[in-house]
């Protein structure tokens, strides 16, 4: 048995078992790999096992025993099925499957619900199931290790719920915001939690609430959405308050029914109870009930977990609750402040007002000579010093109140009396303003204890109140006994009270906003002092209203002395008293009724010198607009010696006012009922009619954020009571002459627009980054289709500039204040019609538009439709495209058609030559006279077709240099010489005596006068005379060639220099021609900077042409010819010289091979390139003639390639049908020394080959 020796409690049982007993059978017959595999578990630290033969039968080691359970040591030798029936739908398939396929198994974290301990537990193990093979090789077994992760899975899945819960409550601001986030956080983890109830105490301290729910419906048995704390048949909600520790909930079933499974296939039966602390005086306490996992023991990590979590809420609930706590105390703190800025607001109003109409009059009176306040002025002090003396005694009330210092006089009082005497004196009042008054103050039973002066304050404040606010209806003052009380009820029939504004009527400084009311004016504490007065006799103040109706006030007061203190009964006032007359109230009143006295308007000489010196009073009209009548009197007298005044008792009288005739400046008082001055102001503004009137704000707030919401709103000048007359008048007449300067520059915008709309361009004014239409030409909305642009940003307006750089350029004059020109733009529009792009061009300017302050605040863009012009341009163009086009194919053609003639002309020409070299006199000289003389002439033709071509074309470039004019007639003259002699004519030439230069072409001089002179002899009859002649004229050199010929047709003239313009052909039909001769001539006269002129009197009396060409002056230093002289070398002399013709044309290559050989060479012809390469090679020539146009090897790679060998080089000589000057430069730099055109004029070639020498004789043919 020591197989299972080391293997510790499992290897003793095994050494004891009997194995014979079991289907393993005796341990000796057991194979060697069963064996192998005990020996490895045994000994192992890890929990392993091996299931053996078809039984799978159980074997395992120590570390293996916690797993197994209550189930060892039954389950050693026991089958796998039946040690884990109650996991063996998991694992079974995976024993077979290794077993079966002969193939390993692995999982990883696998749940597996084990009933190892006599209850069904979550575990998760990590295993792998690897075959193991018997003795005949196929599989006998199974080995597995195992790895137990319960404990990380479980702990990993409660951090992160931990973790999500602080992250989404921690910041949470609310309690009902925590509760929310928390089952939120609660529902991620139905495992642990199958389900969570969250419930929050009632400020009664008797019931909870639901606060939050995870995993269970709201409404559910167990789930009520309140609770009475001694309700004994739910949740233990008391137990758990009162001990302030969980508490385990067991057979849930029985309580609630069926409740939810969370993350398991089986309810719960078990929940756990978690108070929740509450946390300073007013906080709430909680409990959090949460569903046990029914697959674990309630240990102490489970319950650690748990408390966790409601320590989490409950520090979130304590944040959400001190942060209330201190919002509200912030909020309070605020309140306090708004209380306090309301009451020096009201305050600062309620003094300004009285003391600007008291200081402004007694200015006056200090300024005027009798010093002395008479007539209106005096009772505009009196009554603004009786109304400053009722809101000085009504603070002080308020301040002795306040501070437990207002002492009462109680004393018996016919109450009845004294409240119909109060009354009377409002009469006139309330009846002025046509309203009914009734009162009905009948006999009480007996006196009533009463503060006289305080309830004549309670009276007068609840009847001045009432006026204040009923226009229509009655106004009712009661009195009567109520038991043991006495009840005042005032009651009107205005405009009520919302039922919202009910609990604050008797809050200090409070104003009840958008109501109707008679005036603004009011310190905005008459009723909190008419309550604070009631209590102090033992009574209250009450009010019922309804919207529309009208409201009752009811003051309420006990009878008797028993509620109040003995030693106040009958006693007088240590302190001064605060009574004071009705008279204040009433003059109060009455000063709010339109039309009251001394309204009416009054010269007065009050404001001497308020007006700037210098400016006169202009024919103005001035609104004031002010609820309290004595400010609208005073200000109207003070302005009323200056301009036309007019006044409005409020906002909605002067708007109706100034739509009928607006004024040219507006004066408002800010605070006014019905309408405001900032409502005004509103109003005014929002229409286009009287946005321009200038408006000054009067107002009793001081300071400067009062200031700068008043500018803010619109208002152009804002002015703080009190103010003296003179600054008023001063800032009227400065806005007066504002509001003149603003008509005027009215007028400017409306002329300028009339300009502009006049201007036949798309005009626009784009304002901001935005690009805002503020402008449009409408020919700018009729350019896009019609379309409504004002207002709209630049690409909503026009999004077809999507992508096109017109808004970055506009953009870019805001951004930088550089104008931007450009002409002939494209820019695509859609077309209306169609629906499609249409290209349209604009000549364009972008300007930058800067404000008064020179910050650019817009972009004014002036566009001009060219798109015509410009298609028609490009029409244009697209011809002359054609027309070049057609023009250069003319050209090849006649490049062509040169190159083709003159091939047959080079061999014709040399071989008549040869001819009559050969003959000598013979009878045929005539004949071939005239040959050569045709020849020659059609090789003209050509040439002149070719030049006139490159002249029209601007392609000639002239090599100028100092030209002897002289010499230039005496080579024209040789070079036409044969022509002349034909015809017989007699020429006579006339030179100065001093040589004249120009600065010249000599090649294209010479041609202008072998032009003009052939062009002379061919239109003269046989025997005529021509004359040459060449003098100066100022800075000009003049050469006349004249004749005696048949003249030039008047008709002729104008178009004598035309292409392709001939005379009279009858006679000069034999001479032939095209007519491009005299075109050359003007075109290089004109490229010399020089004209000519044709003279003639008529047909028959001959012709004269004259051309003039700047003189170069003597002392000039001459210019140098800049051609290049071919090169020649310092041969050694010898009588004959090798020359080889390259000619693919054959008759033309011998015809010019016998010409060199007659003139004493030798001569060789090769056909082509390839050839004449390897004869050159061979035979060493001192002259090669090359045709450029050859076959295979062309010309230039013939001249590359023999220049491009070493040694001796022979003198190329290029043999072309192309003349042109391109032709010539490119045969240069391919190495050619000469260029001769075809046909090769006979003196070109003689010069050549007399030039000519070579270094080695001639070897025999």
């Amino acid at each position: 048995m020591s197989l299972f020796t080391g293997g510790g409690e499992l290897g003793a049982r095994m050494r004891a078992m009997d194995w014979s007993q079991t289907p393993l059978g005796p341990v000796e017959t057991w194979p060697q790999s069963l064996k192998t595999c005990l020996r490895v578990i045994l000994t192992s630290r890890q929990p392993m096992f091996v299931w053996w033969g078809d039984s799978l039968i159980n074997l395992y080691n120590d570390a293996y025993k916690a797993i197994v359970g209550g189930k060892h040591p039954q389950a050693l030798g026991q089958p796998a099925s039946v040690v884990w029936r109650e996991i063996w739908d998991q694992v079974g398939p995976r024993a077979a499957s290794a077993m079966r396929a002969n193939e390993g198994t692995y999982d990883e974290a696998l749940l597996l619900i084990m009933e190892r301990n006599g209850y069904p537990e979550e575990t998760y193990y990590t295993f792998s199931y690897s075959p193991v093979p018997n003795e005949q090789g196929g599989p006998g077994g199974i080995l597995c290790a195992n790895s137990d992760d319960t404990q990380r899975i479980i702990g990993e899945r409660q951090l992160v719920l931990l973790r999500e819960l602080a992250a989404r409550t921690s910041d949470a601001r609310t309690l009902e915001e925590v509760c929310r986030r928390a089952s939120e956080s609660l529902s991620t983890n139905p495992r642990d939690i199958p389900f969570a109830l969250l419930y929050l105490t009632e400020p009664d301290g008797r019931t909870v609430s639901l606060a939050g729910v995870a995993g269970i419906e709201r409404g559910h048995r167990a789930a009520p959405e309140s609770a009475s704390l001694e309700d004994r048949s739910g949740w233990p909600f008391a137990q758990v308050l009162r001990n302030h520790e969980a508490q385990l909930i067991e057979g849930l079933e029985s309580s609630f029914g069926s409740l939810p499974t969370g993350g398991w296939p089986r309810p719960t039966a078990r929940a756990m109870a978690l108070p929740i602390a509450s946390t300073g005086q007013t906080g709430r306490a909680g409990i959090l009930i949460v569903g046990l996992n029914p697959f674990r023991l309630l240990d102490e990590g489970y319950q650690g977990f748990l408390g966790l979590a409601s320590g989490q809420i409950a520090a979130s609930l304590a944040n959400a609750q001190a942060y209330t706590e201190e919002k509200k105390r912030a909020e309070a703190l605020a309140e306090l402040d708004r209380t306090k800025t309301a009451f020096f607001s009201n305050v600062s109003h309620e003094f300004r007002t009285p003391l600007t109409l008291m200081l402004g009059p007694t200015e006056d009176a200090l300024a005027s000579p009798s010093r002395a306040l008479t007539g209106a002025d005096l009772e505009t002090v009196y009554r603004n010093e009786l109304r400053l003396l009722k809101l000085v005694n009504t603070l002080l009330d308020f301040s002795r109140i306040e501070a437990g210092r207002m002492q009462a006089a109680y004393e018996p009082t016919d109450l009845s009396t004294l409240t119909k005497d109060l009354a009377s004196a409002f009469r006139s009042a309330i009846e002025r303003g046509g309203l009914r008054f009734e009162v009905d103050c009948p006999p009480l039973s007996e006196p009533v204890h009463v503060d006289r002066g305080m309830w004549e304050k309670i009276v007068l404040n609840l009847l001045s109140n009432a006026f204040k606010f009923t226009f229509e209806g009655s106004i009712r003052i009661s009195l009567r006994a109520a038991g043991d009380h006495v009840e005042l009820e005032v009651q009107d029939t205005g405009p009520g009270i919302p039922e919202a504004e009910l609990p604050r009527v008797f809050e200090r400084f409070h104003r009840i906003e958008g109501t109707r009311s008679r005036t603004h004016e009011g310190s905005g504490i008459g009723l909190a002092l008419v309550q604070d007065l009631a209590r102090l006799h033992g009574g209250s103040i009450r009010v019922t209203s309804q919207l529309g109706q009208g409201s009752r006030f009811t003051v309420s007061i006990p009878t008797g002395t028993a509620h109040l203190p003995a030693e106040r009964m009958g006693t007088g006032r240590s302190l001064a008293s605060t009574a004071v007359s009705a008279e204040s109230y009433v003059a109060e009143a009455m000063r709010w009724l339109p039309g009251s006295p001394g309204e009416a308007l009054a010269a007065s000489s009050v404001v001497q010198g308020a007006l700037p010196r210098g400016r006169v009073s202009t024919p103005a009209r001035v609104l004031v607009v002010d609820d309290n009548a004595d400010m609208r009197e005073y200000i109207a007298r003070l302005l009323g010696q200056h301009w036309t005044v007019e006044t409005a008792a409020d906002g909605m009288q002067a708007l109706a006012a100034i739509r009928e005739r607006p004024p040219d400046v507006v004066l408002t008082d800010v605070m006014m009922p019905n309408l405001d001055g900032f409502g005004l102001l509103q109003a005014l503004r929002a229409d286009p009619l009287t946005v321009g009137i200038g408006v000054i704000m009067l107002s009793a707030r001081a300071g400067e954020e009062s200031r700068v919401d008043g500018l803010r709103s619109g208002a152009d000048d804002y002015l703080v009571k009190p103010f003296s007359a003179k600054e008023l008048v001063a800032r009227v007449a400065a806005h007066l002459e504002l509001a003149r300067l603003r008509r005027q520059a009215e007028a400017e915008r409306h002329r300028f627009k009339s300009m502009l709309m006049d201007v036949p361009a798309l005009i626009t004014f784009f304002r901001g980054p935005e690009l805002i239409f503020e402008f449009a030409h409408p020919l700018s909305i009729q350019a896009l289709g019609g379309r409504e642009v004002r207002g709209k940003p630049l690409l909503e307006a026009v999004p077809e500039f999507r992508g096109q750089d017109y808004p970055e350029l506009i953009l870019r004059v805001f951004h930088t204040g550089e104008p931007f020109y450009a002409k002939e733009r494209l820019a695509k529009f859609v077309d209306p019609k169609t629906g499609e792009f249409r290209d349209t061009y604009w000549n364009i300017t972008y300007l930058p538009v800067r404000s008064a302050a020179g910050e650019i605040d817009g972009v004014m863009t002036f566009d001009f439709d060219v798109t015509d012009q410009v298609l028609a341009r490009k029409k244009v163009e697209a011809l002359m495209e054609e027309l070049k086009a057609t023009d250069r194919r003319k050209d090849e053609f006649l490049a062509m058609l040169a190159h083709e003639l003159r091939n047959p002309l080079a061999p014709l020409q040399t071989s008549l030559h040869l001819i009559r070299k050969r003959l000598g006199p013979s009878p045929v000289d005539r004949q071939l006279e005239v040959a050569l003389r045709q020849a020659s002439h059609l090789a003209r033709i050509v040439d002149d077709l070719l030049e006139v071509s490159r002249i029209t074309r601007g392609k000639i470039e002239l090599r100028k240099e100092r030209v002897d004019l002289g010499k230039a007639v005496s080579r024209a003259l040789d070079a036409t010489r044969e022509h002349i002699e034909s015809r017989k004519h007699d020429v006579s030439v006339s030179l100065p005596m001093r040589p004249l230069h120009v600065l010249a072409d000599p090649v294209r001089v010479d041609q202008v006068l072998m032009n003009l002179i052939t062009n002379a002899a061919k239109y003269t009859d046989t025997g005529g005379r021509i004359w040459v002649s060449i003098e100066r004229s100022g800075d000009l050199a003049e050469l006349r060639i004249r004749d005696n010929g048949i003249g030039i047709p008047d008709d002729l003239k104008p178009h004598l220099f035309e292409l392709f313009q001939q005379g009279n052909r009858d006679l000069s039909r034999t001479q032939g021609g095209l007519g491009i001769g005299l075109t050359i001539v003007h075109k290089l006269v004109e490229l010399h900077g020089g004209t000519v002129e044709a003279r003639s009197e008529g047909t028959g009396k001959g012709s004269e042409f004259i051309v003039r060409i700047p003189l170069q002056e003597e002392e000039a230093a001459a210019l140098q010819a800049s051609g290049s002289q071919a090169r020649v070398d310092e041969r050694r002399a010898v009588e004959h010289c090798r020359v080889l013709v390259v000619d693919d044309n054959k008759d033309a290559a011998e015809s010019l091979g016998e010409f060199i050989q007659d003139f004493g060479h030798e001569a060789r012809v090769a056909l082509d390139g390839t050839l004449a390469l390897k004869v050159t090679a061979e035979w060493q020539p001192d002259l090669v003639f090359l045709d450029i146009g050859l076959p295979g090897l062309d010309g230039y790679q013939v001249a590359a390639e023999i220049r491009g060998r070493g040694g001796r080089q022979p003198i190329l000589v290029a043999l072309t049908g192309y003349g042109q000057e391109s032709d010539r430069m490119r045969s240069k730099q391919a190495g050619f020394d000469h260029h001769l055109v075809k046909p090769p004029q006979i003196r070109e070639l003689e010069a050549i080959l007399t030039a000519l020498r070579c270094e080695t004789p001639p070897t025999s043919s």
